[in-house]
């Protein structure tokens, strides 16, 4: 992931004709300038202790975030799950704590 860019949004949809097999594949929803964050050893030692880890924190200006939305795309066209978004009111943001995926989903047209 580069130090910014553009983060495309996405949420994980069945686009499938009704009656026939389900064929879930991220749709895209919005798109937002991001930057980087650098985070800590408190952070990275308070992921490890909750068994969990990530792969970068990005934050992303004039952010709406919906419930449907859990995944993001990078401009290299890396996918990855958003495991925790955190706003920051005073600059009218959202940090994005983000989980690259391992097999990546199709992409609906």
């Amino acid at each position: 992931m580069r130090e910014g860019g553009i983060m495309r949004l996405y949420a994980l949809e069945n686009v499938a004709t009704p009656g026939f097999m389900p064929s879930e594949k991220l749709v895209y929803k919005s798109e937002y300038y991001c930057s980087k964050v650098t985070t800590g050893i408190t952070r990275r030692y308070a992921a490890l202790g909750a068994n969990r880890d990530y792969s970068a924190v990005v934050k992303c200006w004039n952010c709406k975030l919906t419930d449907d939305v859990k995944y993001a795309m990078d401009e290299d066209g890396v996918q990855y799950r958003i495991d925790f978004a955190q706003p920051i009111h005073e600059e009218d943001a959202v940090e994005l704590t983000l989980v690259r995926l391992e097999d990546f989903y199709d992409v609906a047209e």
